[in-house]
C-alpha cells in the first residue's frame, strides 16, 4: 500500500499536464478564431468599399439594382465562408479537446483499477466484497464515459450537418432568390 501516495501524486501530475494541454489548445484556437474574425472583417470592409464605388458608377436604376444584388450575393458568400470556417474550427477544437479528455479519463481509470487491485491484495480477509464493488463501480464509470463520448460525437456530427445544410440553403437562396425582384 506504500505505492498509493506515489500513484496519487502521479495521477495529480498527469491531471495538471492535461490541464496545461487543454489551456494550450484553448489559447491556440482562440488565436485562430481572432485571425478568422479579423480576416472576415477586413474582407467585408474591402467588399463594402468596392461595392460603394461600383454603386456610385451605376448609370441607370437597372444597373444599380444588378450591382446591389451582386454585392449582396458577395456578402452572403463571405458570411457563409466565415460561418463554415468557424464551424470547422469548432469541430477541430471539439475533437482535440475530446481526444485529450478521453485519453486522460482512460488513463485515470487504468490507474484507479491498478490502485484498487493493489489495495485488494493488501486488504484484510473479508474485504473482497468491498473491492469487488469498487471494481464494478469503475467498470460502470468507464461504460458511462464511453457512452457519453459517443453521444457527444454523434451530437457534434448532427450539429455540423445541420449547420452545413443551413449554410448551403442560405447560399442557394442568395444566388437563386429572385422572388423579391417583382416589388
Amino acid at each position: 500500500m506504500s505505492k498509493t501516495p506515489e500513484q496519487l501524486a502521479a495521477l495529480n501530475q498527469k491531471a495538471a499536464e492535461t490541464a496545461m494541454k487543454l489551456t494550450q489548445v484553448s489559447i491556440a484556437q482562440g488565436e485562430h478564431l481572432l485571425k478568422l474574425q479579423l480576416d472576415a472583417m477586413r474582407g467585408m470592409l474591402d467588399d463594402s468599399m468596392k461595392a460603394a464605388k461600383s454603386l456610385t458608377e451605376a448609370r441607370d436604376p437597372q444597373q444599380w439594382g444588378a450591382l446591389q444584388e451582386a454585392n449582396m450575393r458577395n456578402m452572403l458568400g463571405r458570411l457563409t465562408e466565415y460561418s463554415r470556417s468557424i464551424q470547422d474550427l469548432a469541430g477541430k477544437t471539439q475533437k482535440e479537446i475530446g481526444g485529450l479528455v478521453e485519453t486522460r479519463v482512460h488513463a485515470m481509470n487504468e490507474q484507479f483499477q491498478t490502485m484498487v487491485d493493489e489495495m485488494a491484495k493488501a486488504a484484510p480477509p473479508g474485504a473482497e466484497a468491498a473491492f469487488s464493488g469498487m471494481k464494478q463501480t469503475l467498470m460502470a464509470v468507464n461504460s458511462m464515459v464511453d457512452t457519453m463520448s459517443k453521444t457527444t460525437q454523434q451530437f457534434a456530427k448532427a450539429a455540423e450537418s445541420a449547420i452545413t445544410v443551413a449554410a448551403d440553403a442560405a447560399v442557394k437562396g442568395g444566388k437563386g432568390g429572385k422572388a423579391g425582384k417583382g416589388a
